[in-house]
């Protein structure tokens, strides 16, 4: 368990950081190796602000930064005619270039592209091609990197200049598009998507980052400071967002718990000062639940049985661990800022599972076959990386299912 409060996920590095203003960050779901980006975007003006179209190895599994990788379009707001061009290493080397414009790049949309090969990373504005790092730079790009884009207010007056605090600011974007590097297809790269955002943020691609910040960054990011409006997705820099407090209802599936009759299972988390017994939860149709009110931000949990006799946790550096990088397996969950109520997942014990998306027969006693966990799985992103000793007929128990998924 996690003794203190915290209220600030992964890339939280400093508590100083973050309070000053609120902003946006936007990631895609999917990570790419190689493959051309393209972004058309308007950025923010004004000393201390940085506008961005990036690709980062976000999925680093706690090995930051021997695996950093990273390449940057940045506009930084103190300069109207030039934009920036950086390549991140492992072990913090990285290479920069200032490339001059001939137009203010906060005025109005313009598009930009990075094409990255196992050879280059070739940078191009309004399809000009802008400025090559060639081989000699780009051995250590190594690792699928992620599509990330946001607005934040710098404390580096020597890159950016001096923040003013000047409020609200916005950058905007209206379109983004993958290419796959397909040379076997005989042509360098292949569409494989492209986003105009007519029909808002597609959940599917698109995940917001909630509460994060990192140091030298005065803002928190929040997806209440992005709007979509007529196939424009503007990200908003403003004053720190005032927060609510919110109905949170907790679940976890109780076919999956190691408690029998008469045993007591407990909701445990940074909201209660992880207090061991203070805080039952009901059993309702099969699924242990409790609701409660928690302020805007985010909260740690797990539960109990029987005080601390037995402890269901997320699992340690996995998808539901809300600090993956610490040595504590406790889930996560996020409380908007415009007050809406949040359910939880009805988790399998010490799983990130739902227990609810598993096939109806599965008990704490029950059986599946094979087909019952290659279903489960594939909804988890299990294909080819499945355990390579189980076969058509293998049977496996409920603890070795949760295993699986684990």
């Amino acid at each position: 368990m996690r003794i203190e409060v915290l209220t600030a996920l992964l890339l939280t590095a400093s508590a100083a950081w973050g309070q000053t203003c609120s902003s946006a960050a936007l990631q895609s779901r999917e990570a790419f190796l190689f493959g051309r980006f393209e972004v058309r975007m308007r950025s923010a003006e004004g000393a201390g602000l940085v506008s961005s179209f990036f690709l980062y190895n976000r999925d680093v599994n706690c090995n930051w930064p021997a695996v950093n990788n990273e390449i940057d379009i940045e506009m930084t707001g103190n300069l109207s005619a030039s934009v920036q061009f950086t390549t991140h290493y492992p072990f913090l080397t990285s290479y920069t270039y200032i490339h001059p414009l001939g137009f203010n790049p906060h005025a109005d949309f313009h598009d930009y592209a990075i094409e990255w090969t196992p050879e280059a990373v070739r940078w191009f504005v309004d399809g000009e091609l802008a400025y090559v790092q060639d081989a000699a730079y780009v051995g250590g790009l190594q690792h699928p990197m992620r599509i990330m884009m946001n607005l934040w207010a710098a404390d580096s007056p020597t890159w950016v200049g001096e923040w003013t605090g000047a409020m609200p600011v916005t950058s905007a974007y209206d379109r983004v598009a993958y290419f796959a590097y397909t040379p076997e297809a005989g042509t360098e790269f292949t569409l494989q998507w492209e986003d105009e955002f007519t029909e808002g943020l597609n959940p599917d691609r698109w995940e917001t980052q909630e509460m994060e910040s990192f140091s030298g960054n005065f803002c928190t990011f929040s997806s209440a400071s992005i709007a979509v409006e007529e196939g424009v997705m503007t990200f908003e820099l403003s004053e720190p967002l005032e927060p609510a407090e919110s109905e949170v209802t907790f679940r976890l599936a109780a076919g999956s718990v190691p408690a029998g009759v008469g045993d007591l299972v407990y909701l445990n988390g940074t909201f209660n000062n992880w207090c061991g017994t203070c805080e039952p939860m009901l059993l309702v149709d099969g699924v242990y639940t409790t609701t409660r009110m928690l302020p805007t931000g985010v909260h740690e949990y797990l539960f109990t049985v029987n005080g601390w006799g037995q402890i269901g946790g997320a699992p340690l550096g996995s998808t539901c661990d809300a600090l993956p990088c610490d040595e504590y397996g406790n889930y996560g969950v996020f409380v908007p800022y415009d007050g809406s109520p949040v359910t939880t997942p009805a988790h399998c014990w010490s799983s990130c599972l739902d227990c609810t998306t598993c096939p109806a027969d599965v008990s704490g006693d029950g059986f599946v076959t094979l087909t019952d966990v290659l279903t489960v799985l594939s909804g988890f992103g299990c294909q080819g990386n499945c355990p390579g000793d189980i076969s058509a007929d293998y049977v496996v128990s409920i603890a070795d299912l949760l295993l699986l998924l684990n």
